[in-house]
């Protein structure tokens, strides 16, 4: 990371208003009454809607627990609010009765398991929260095995990716079994063993197209719906996600049998739809049932942020690279996040996680800290990361409730405190950002950006 007097000075300002957002969030009551008001309800095709969702990951309150255990565990006075939140989401009414790591019983346990990964505690919570979540995704993974084997596609994201299937929530089994053992690693097997059968499953037909069988059979891409279903590629809802809990996995010693073939047949697929322009590698957001009868359909860069582009896309490959010692793939994804680094501007025009700057600010992040004592990378990552910690700073404001205003491209300027798209997350990036540390928490392992 850059040590010039500028950038020593961004990063003392980053500080201040990591300091900022935290007191604009201090209060649990305060933050779901503003969220969840009518006058900051976006306005959608499908009507208005208020992103409040108390027991979530993207705007309720395990999201901004995030943030006051990872300040937490350096600073006691922020304990109490991270466990205020904690409380809060454990006594609203349940969501429904799916788990996933974003929504519901999944997005208390990995909040949770953060706070005490920070500073101790929640034991209890968290062997209650495990005993249900365990038993369902063990369940869920056997399944969606059995579907693949029988020769049909995975057939819906909540099978495979990070927001609402067996990645993310894999993800937070393998923290889990790092952190307290127990019945963690046996699910999180299940889940290695069910994305490998998907990786490794011969090709299926779909109207007459031969196609993948981690194929979705609809769903919304590119801001149009997919009747045919369609190949996604993306980090947040794409084969990306199964590769870098794959990758992550590997490199913690926990492996089943073809996991490493596995990753070489996501990664066979990036390569037969990777394309470039002159600032380099790319991918697209997905890939539909036209584009696969036209040889000839050319690609258009749409947007290069953490959950579709390639700079989520590269970050996987380079995880993946790394834990096989496969050098082809580091590169690649050097080469891409220094096209990403090129044309930051573009299309992104908000502030998160999700698909704004913090979001690549702490892709970029992983990867400075990742390659410091790598004389072999042919990417600085310091001045990228400089970078975007600077767009983001331009959009703090003291006196908006949050600190940011979400941009949304119907909707502009609503108010949004949580992880994923609001101002806990951008708080988080930037205070990594300040210290030059890597979370204490693990709060990016969400992102599976680590």
């Amino acid at each position: 990371m850059s040590l010039d007097p500028d950038a020593v000075g961004r990063r003392e300002r980053a500080a201040r208003v990591v300091e900022t957002v935290a007191g604009l969030l201090a209060d649990p009551a305060r933050v779901a009454a503003i969220t969840d008001a009518p006058d900051n309800a976006m306005e959608l095709p499908e009507g208005p809607w208020t992103p409040w969702n108390a027991v979530a990951l993207s705007d309720g309150y395990p999201a901004v627990s995030l943030l006051f255990a990872e300040l937490g565990a350096a600073d006691p006075a922020r304990r109490g609010t991270a466990h205020e939140y904690l409380a809060a989401a454990l006594a609203s009414p349940a969501p429904a009765p799916q788990p996933r790591l974003f929504v519901g019983a999944g997005s208390l346990a990995f909040a949770a398991h953060a706070a005490a990964v920070g500073f101790g505690g929640y034991r209890t919570l968290l062997e209650k929260l495990d005993e249900g979540l365990v038993a369902w995704i063990r369940a869920r993974a056997r399944a969606d095995r059995d579907r693949v084997l029988t020769g049909r596609p995975i057939g819906h994201w909540d099978g495979f990716d990070v927001i609402s299937g067996a990645a993310g929530l894999g993800r937070y089994l393998l923290g889990r079994h790092e952190h307290a053992g127990g019945a963690a690693g046996e699910a999180l097997c299940e889940v290695l063993t069910t994305l490998v059968a998907v990786a490794m499953a011969d090709d299926v037909e779909v109207e007459g197209v031969r196609v993948p069988a981690w194929w979705v059979e609809h769903g919304v891409t590119a801001e149009r719906v997919d009747r045919g279903g369609h190949l996604n590629f993306g980090l947040a809802h794409g084969v990306c996600g199964p590769l870098a809990l794959l990758a992550c996995a590997w490199r913690a010693g926990v492996r089943v049998d073809r996991q490493d073939e596995a990753m070489g047949r996501i990664v066979a697929l990036l390569d037969r739809w990777r394309h470039a322009d002159d600032a380099g590698p790319t991918w697209p957001m997905a890939v539909n049932l036209p584009a696969l009868r036209d040889l000839d359909h050319r690609f258009e860069r749409y947007r290069e942020v953490w959950c579709y582009g390639a700079a989520g896309i590269a970050r996987a490959l380079y995880l993946a690279g790394t834990a096989l010692g496969e050098r082809r793939w580091q590169d690649e994804a050097h080469a891409a996040l220094a096209g990403v680094h090129a044309l930051a501007g573009g299309a992104v025009r908000d502030h998160t996680l999700c698909h704004g700057w913090a979001g690549l600010l702490q892709i970029f992040l992983r990867m400075a800290h990742d390659t410091a004592s790598d004389d072999t990378a042919p990417h600085d990552y310091g001045a990228a990361v400089d970078m975007f910690a600077g767009r983001i700073l331009d959009g703090f404001d003291p006196d908006e409730p949050f600190g940011f205003r979400y941009v949304h491209p119907t909707s502009m300027g609503k108010n949004r405190p949580g992880f994923l798209e609001g101002a806990a997350g951008i708080a988080l990036a930037l205070h990594c950002y300040a210290t030059g540390r890597p979370p204490v928490t693990g709060w990016d392992t969400a992102l599976l950006l680590n």
